[in-house]
């Protein structure tokens, strides 16, 4: 019976870190949709582990499924990190938000004022409500701050189907370099 339970034990500690691990060299590698799939997959396995929960919204953050964020976020909150962490994916989260229902329905964002963060969305965020754009063919261009070389489009796409997606459009020296596609 001992022997039965150590192996049960070291098995679950085998895949609890193996999970962990997994992901973390998913991320590592910058396959951050993969990373963010498997973290999800897992996910019941591994939600009492404060590293896998973050790593899971860090990848997830860096994809067009920032909306996964949302379950990471609520379980983050038993060390001082791990409550910065969950604020940080508030503050995105809700930034996002906030900036879907300017565009959609013109709603102002200029009395807003919220914590800022090294994340695209919330550069982008901080320049609108700031109003520092040009506006063209409901094209919203934005210059970055602090690199002069780089350059963001935001915009609404709608789809055949009538649903709608905020676009952000990432440009170095007038070359496109990436996209994020947020429902």
């Amino acid at each position: 019976m001992k022997k039965l339970i150590l192996t049960i034990l070291m098995t679950t500690t085998f895949l609890f870190s193996s999970n962990l691990s997994t992901l973390y060299k998913l991320y590592e590698k910058q396959e951050y949709s993969k990373a963010c799939d498997y973290a999800v997959k897992y996910f019941n396995k591994n939600k009492n582990s404060e590293q896998y929960v973050t790593l899971y919204g860090l990848a997830c953050l860096e994809t067009d499924k920032i909306h996964r964020i949302a379950t990471p976020m609520l379980r983050l909150k038993e060390t001082k990190d791990s409550r910065e962490n969950a604020a940080y994916f508030s503050t995105i989260l809700l930034q996002k938000t906030l900036l879907f229902q300017a565009l959609i329905d013109e709603v102002s964002l200029t009395d807003l004022h919220l914590p800022t963060t090294n994340f695209i969305l919330s550069k982008i965020f901080k320049l609108y409500v700031k109003k520092e754009y040009v506006l063209k063919d409901n094209i919203y261009i934005f210059m970055d701050e602090q690199k002069k070389e780089m350059k963001y489009q935001l915009y609404i796409e709608e789809t055949k189907k009538h649903k709608k997606y905020m676009i952000i459009d990432i440009y170095k020296d007038d070359k496109f370099t990436r996209r994020y596609r947020y429902e």
